[in-house]
């Protein structure tokens, strides 16, 4: 038997609004009221007709994705919050909690997330209650675009159930899936399915300043907390159902619960999930929703978080300025489980190893670190939050370590009466040595006047123990593998000091060039690095009296620019360019060039001692923030002698002939190169702007000089 957290029935005198009941935080909330988020509920029904739902001033409308507040009803059990039914005005009370946006009636039942739509699972009938498999239930909701979803319903049991046990499953497998579960009015431990692992149990708050008497606690069936976080559950004023399908009813009534307490919860929550989806562009996991939700919380009583009240008391103000990460970030959460399937078997059969996701996902021994600045005068405080596996498995230790820069460290989880983590120094106990308090969400608080001699705070999460499943590699009940999420304020992600404003790669704090121009190279201290010249090597000389002459070289440049090389011969008389070991260079290569002395040289007086081999190279690499560079060598003297066997004759090689002219052959030599590198550049776009450049000094060539 389904045993109803019912929630008492009240006509108040002073009853509290739908959207008065959290304490939301200044003008900030007004930019967010659940807009672009769908939030599922499965309940009695909803009223559709009434204002808070139906499509217009005298239309239901038909829910779909073109319905102003309901994109799915399933009706397969029945299709209404009809009169006479067990907990008559539940689903719609609920419904309005999540979503109300009147269209006449009292505007104060009007919903913290008005701009939110809903999809409306109906479970109870004319048999009474009747919940579906949990999953089915997950998977429509999911597919029809739902994160959140609302649950003031379970049985009369502490234990843990399979249902829990389905639920986990189901959570781990697809972390964009958060469920807030009513926790009972019994006023003693929370029941099933709000001893899940992976939900959210809401304790019931009489206002802002207390809790409920009535409102069911931990600690779970795990030893843990139970409780997560605390909403208005008392006299909360919301949309009244008549049970009439065309009265377009308008009229509003308060009840009292942590059937209420829910659904507060899960609203405000649509307001998280509408900042993540506005300013950072993905849907956020409900790892991250959880971890925002503590570090959202104010204390109702005492230091939290403690079994009573989780964390406390949403505040919309204290995450407005917030650092975040979440392992599960992607474009397309659906896609990644729509290609798995929907239901838990299929899930398990289809693994997902991550892909996709910003990760990272941790195995046992991994860390992820992210160093910061403090602000100025700001406590810091740090929250975490994964998902588990269900019973039996043990839950996974993730370690949420904050280190200074002076030394210490601070723990998850470890608060004191003050509400602030204590700084240890490593003398007194390894970091990672404090046992785990099994707990899925911790928090650490540092007050600013712990940091005042702390240039940075470092976040560490450590892989401390993770269940190695028989599917390495994987993310979910079988893998070894698991993501996480974390939520920070306090803390200058992005400080000047660490900024990068000239955008060379290299931050302000080491940059002593802070100007670069953008998309030049840079060196560890953020100087351009200007084009280095190609480096040229040239195989030995010798003297040579054969038909051929070998000149053997090679070329290397760093930024591996292409390079146009000329070669020519010269002596005391005149200059000879070697037309066929004009190169144009694209890569690092080794190169010969041949002379045929009876062919090449034929014109002219070849037999000599004084002949040198010159290089002239350029390079490819001009920029806004570098040029070219222009390169010449030329080599010691060498001989050059052959003698013609058809001469009778053999010429006598001369002693000395000294002509200085070197100047002028140079002059011819360069020009002839600007003439050779002009036609090879121009045959390549990447060296027209270079030729014009290189060449436009250079003198025309003159006539050869005997």
């Amino acid at each position: 038997m389904v045993v109803i957290l019912l929630a008492a029935i009240i006509t108040p005198a002073s009853a509290s609004l739908a959207s008065d009941n959290m304490i939301i935080g200044s003008e900030y909330s007004e930019n967010l009221n659940g807009t672009g988020v769908i939030i599922s509920v499965a309940d009695t029904g909803i009223d559709l007709d009434h204002s808070c739902f139906r499509d217009s001033i005298n239309q239901t409308g038909t829910p779909g994705v073109n319905h102003r507040k309901v994109v799915l009803i399933n009706d397969t059990i029945d299709n209404w919050d009809n009169s006479g039914q067990q907990q008559f005005r539940h689903g719609t009370h609920i419904a309005g909690i999540l979503g109300c946006d009147p269209l006449e009636g009292e505007g104060g039942m009007a919903s913290l997330s008005s701009g939110a739509r809903l999809v409306v699972q109906d479970i109870v009938g004319d048999s009474g209650w009747t919940p579906p498999a949990v999953d089915k239930l997950l998977s429509e909701a999911g597919a029809a675009g739902a994160v959140i979803h609302s649950w003031s319903w379970g049985d009369n049991t502490v234990d843990y159930t399979n249902r829990s046990a389905n639920i986990d499953t189901w959570t781990m497998e697809n972390p964009w899936s958060l469920i807030f579960i009513a926790p009972g009015n019994n006023g003693g431990r929370l029941l099933e399915p709000a001893n899940a692992r992976n939900v959210v149990a809401v304790a019931a708050s009489d206002g802002n300043s207390s809790l409920w008497p009535s409102s069911s606690h931990g600690p779970d069936a795990d030893g843990r907390r139970g409780i997560l976080i605390s909403a208005p559950g008392v006299d909360v004023v919301s949309a009244k159902g008549d049970g009439i399908v065309d009265s377009f009813n308008n009229e509003s009534l308060a009840m009292t619960g942590t059937s209420m307490a829910t659904p507060m919860a899960a609203s405000f929550t649509a307001l998280l999930q509408q900042k993540i989806q506005d300013e950072y562009g993905f849907v956020p996991s409900a790892a991250l929703l959880r971890a925002m939700l503590a570090l959202s919380a104010d204390p109702l009583t005492g230091a939290s978080p403690d079994q009573l009240q989780g964390y406390g008391l949403p505040n919309i103000s204290n995450v407005e300025d917030i650092w975040i990460h979440d392992s599960f970030q992607t474009e397309n959460h659906t896609s990644i489980i729509d290609a798995r399937g929907d239901s838990n078997f299929e899930l398990l059969e289809n693994p997902w190893n991550g892909s996709g996701s910003e990760g990272p996902f941790l195995e046992q021994g991994d860390s992820y670190k992210i160093k910061f600045k403090q602000i100025n005068g700001s406590d810091v405080t740090i929250t975490m939050s994964y998902n588990s596996r269900p019973q039996p498995y043990e839950i996974d230790d993730l370690r949420l370590i904050a280190h200074t820069s002076d030394g210490k460290y601070a723990i998850d989880d470890d608060l004191t009466s003050s509400g602030f983590s204590p700084l240890y120094y490593p003398s007194f106990m390894d970091s990672k040595d404090k046992n785990s308090s099994n707990e899925t969400t911790v928090m650490i608080r540092i007050p600013a006047s712990q940091l005042n001699d702390s240039e940075w705070v470092e976040i560490e999460v450590f892989a401390k123990r993770i269940h190695n499943g028989s599917v390495p590699g994987t993310v979910g009940v079988n893998g070894n593998r698991l993501g996480f999420s974390l939520s920070a304020t306090g803390l200058d992600s992005n400080p000047w000091v660490w900024q990068d404003e000239d955008s060379d790669g290299v931050s302000n704090e080491i940059d002593e060039c802070d100007n670069t121009y953008f998309g030049a190279p840079v060196n560890d201290s953020g100087c351009v690095i200007h084009n280095t010249a190609p480096i040229l090597f040239v195989g030995d000389l010798k003297e040579n009296y054969s038909d051929y002459f070998s000149i053997n070289w090679s070329i290397f440049d760093f930024e591996n620019d292409s390079v146009v090389v000329m070669i020519g011969l010269n002596n005391s008389n005149y200059s000879i360019v070697l037309d066929n070991c004009t190169i144009y260079v694209i890569e690092n290569n080794s190169n010969q060039c041949v002379v045929k002395i009876p062919d090449d040289l034929i014109l002219y007086q070849f037999n000599r001692h004084d002949w040198r081999v010159e290089f002239l190279w350029v390079d490819n690499n001009e920029s806004a923030w570098t040029n070219y560079t222009l390169s010449n060598y030329q080599s010691d003297n060498f001989t050059l002698w052959w003698d013609n066997p058809a001469l009778e004759n053999k010429s006598i090689p001369p002693q000395n002939n000294t002509i200085t002219k070197s100047s002028d052959n140079r002059a011819l030599f360069w020009g002839i190169f600007g003439i050779v590198a002009g036609v090879l550049f121009m045959t390549s776009i990447t060296f027209r702007a270079l030729e014009r450049k290189v060449f436009q000094d250079v003198p025309d060539p003159f006539l050869e000089q005997e």
